[in-house]
């Protein structure tokens, strides 16, 4: 019995040793990977992949257009949604809104907001304009559409799953992105959970950069 403590001690020890030692060796790493999650930002915002280097011209709610290197130099809010969407759209827009009324007046003002369809057939400038006024958008919002080329590609560099249904319907994904000044992901929010995590700290520090 003494010999069977005894060598439960030395194994306890040699465990408790070989733990210590993987958690130095993996320091660096790992509080790096901790900092981000507690501060809401993607690592992936460091790779320095724009979504502003994707070339396409789109039109907004206004009729006019512009490529999407002109929302460069301020942060914004950005999601693709449909118009004709009754059930998550809504929802992602209002999260929207309530990540940028939770920032400082000072702040938000630096802040815009983009909505991009997956819809361009039915999402008209027109309809996108109504849509903006039924969603109460201010003119930080901007609202575009592009051919389905350029909403493909931009959803894949925002990892946006999205899927067309029958009836006009899709199936999407419901991630909210903050962008940097450059056009880089700095953190994903999930629009459908009720709670910033954290952007609101993320966009005041990214306005100050």
């Amino acid at each position: 019995m003494k010999t069977h403590i005894i060598l439960l001690g030395i194994a306890t020890a040699l465990l408790v040793s070989c733990q210590r030692k993987a958690a130095i060796k993996s320091g660096p790493c790992c509080a790096k990977d901790e900092a981000a999650l507690r501060a809401g930002i993607s690592n992936d915002a460091e790779a320095g992949n724009s979504i502003y280097q994707l070339q396409g011209v789109w039109t907004d709610q206004h009729q006019k257009q512009l490529t999407l290197s002109k929302l460069k130099g301020r942060p914004q809010i950005v999601a693709m949604i449909f118009t004709h969407c009754t059930s998550v759209c809504p929802r992602i827009v209002e999260q929207m809104k309530a990540i940028r009324d939770s920032l400082p007046a000072s702040i938000r003002k630096n802040v815009g907001g983009v909505l991009v369809s997956f819809d361009p057939q039915r999402d008209t400038p027109a309809q996108l304009s109504m849509f903006a006024a039924q969603r109460q958008l201010d003119d930080q919002w901007e609202l575009l559409k592009g051919n389905d080329d350029q909403v493909r590609e931009l959803s894949m560099a925002l990892n946006v799953k999205y899927q067309k249904l029958a009836g006009g319907q899709y199936s999407h994904s419901g991630n909210i992105y903050i962008l940097d000044k450059q056009g880089n992901i700095a953190a994903a929010v999930d629009g459908l959970s009720g709670s910033v995590h954290n952007a609101d700290k993320v966009l005041a520090r990214l306005v100050q950069r």
